[in-house]
């Protein structure tokens, strides 16, 4: 009986048991409620705003949409990130208290947006190739972009002007740039690259943060735990790998994805990881032991990218056959409720115990 008990405890302290998927009822929003409106683009990424009363998402066609959570209608007007032929918008990422919204897009622009008003705030930045990526800095004063050419450019956001002159990669050719990520502290960006490598940089410097960090294929995204300590990194191969942001040494055993795995996102309290796959697919796992936290979560055709709402309680998949699904995460407070009950239960058990054992020295 304590075994068993003490069984359930591990698990509970270990993550969530599970996220609820469409056979049991447990989205939190209709999928097609979400679709795009053409239903022949692919969503590309999305993003929650940080007060998540909003969610932005990136089109194939260059479109950028945003919904509005509570009505899961869309919220102004659509935004129009590319301009060229070769457009498309790749990315999202909102500044960290809502009122700017970055797109990133296929034919070397990125736009900045008024989500309110859903009009431009200032003239789009122009990378150097087709932009890959963006996210902010924790201060927002930054902006951090990805592109083909497999430059990094931290934006100004006051100026709109190239912050220090960009971030390459050192000897030999890493490819083109696919993704990128401020630390929590925001001392530190990191850049992952098509050639499998992903390269620390410091902030204040422009200078590489120790060595390139090897993986086992192309680089797919990269995502900071909350603490940034670890770094995930998803793999073109199906794998993902967490990095010790201090030591550069692999954090753990990598794990294996169901198939290629397209991007990366950790839950705001760190307990959860999230990997999206080509196969359309949502790996859900335990940072801390690099296991399943729960059966797949079945999405589309394909999944882009992932995101987290800001209180954890959702998760949004951005799917390549134009749909946005959203699930629902269990609640913090539930594997707790869950930890003090198996404790209650150990203890009443631990007591059974004593009283048998003093009955039968008694008998004796």
């Amino acid at each position: 009986m304590i075994v068993g008990l003490l069984t359930v405890i591990l698990a509970a302290l270990a993550g969530p048991a599970a996220l609820a998927g469409p056979a049991a009822g447990g989205l939190a929003l209709d999928p097609a409620v979400l679709a795009t409106a053409s239903g022949t683009s692919g969503v590309s990424a999305v993003a929650f705003s940080p007060d998540g009363t909003l969610l932005a998402s990136a089109y194939s066609d260059g479109a950028v949409r945003l919904w509005e959570m509570a009505t899961g209608q869309v919220y102004g007007l659509v935004l129009q990130a590319g301009s060229g032929p070769h457009g498309g918008a790749t990315g999202v990422a909102f500044n960290p208290d809502g009122t700017l919204l970055a797109s990133s897009d296929a034919d070397g622009t990125i736009g900045l947006w008024n989500p309110a008003s859903s009009r431009p705030a200032g003239s789009p930045l122009h990378a150097g190739g087709g932009v890959t990526a963006v996210a902010f800095s924790p201060d927002g004063k930054l902006l951090g972009s990805a592109d083909t050419t497999g430059a990094v450019q931290l934006w100004d956001i006051a100026t709109g002007q190239v912050h220090g002159l960009g971030l390459r990669a050192g000897s030999g050719s890493p490819g083109g740039a696919t993704g990128v990520a401020f630390s929590p502290g925001g001392t530190l960006v990191a850049a992952g690259y098509a050639d499998g490598t992903v390269q620390l940089w410091d902030v204040a410097t422009g200078q590489p943060a120790g060595s390139p960090l090897r993986g086992s294929s192309s680089v797919t995204g990269v995502a900071f735990n909350p603490g940034g300590s670890q770094l995930a990194v998803g793999y073109g191969d199906g794998m993902v790998q967490l990095w010790d942001v201090a030591t550069g040494q692999p954090a753990g055993s990598a794990i294996r994805a169901s198939s290629d795995v397209t991007g990366v996102a950790f839950s705001p309290d760190g307990a959860l990881l999230a990997s999206s796959a080509a196969n359309g697919t949502i790996g859900l796992w335990n940072p801390a032991s690099g296991r399943a936290a729960a059966s797949p979560l079945q999405a589309g055709t394909g999944v882009n990218g992932v995101a987290f709402s800001p209180d954890g309680k959702l998760l949004a998949s951005a799917d390549a056959d134009g749909a946005i699904r959203v699930w629902n995460t269990p609640g913090p407070g539930r594997d707790w409720i869950i930890v003090l009950a198996s404790v209650f239960a150990i203890v009443l058990a631990a007591l059974a115990v004593a009283v048998t054992a003093h009955k039968l020295w008694r008998a004796r």
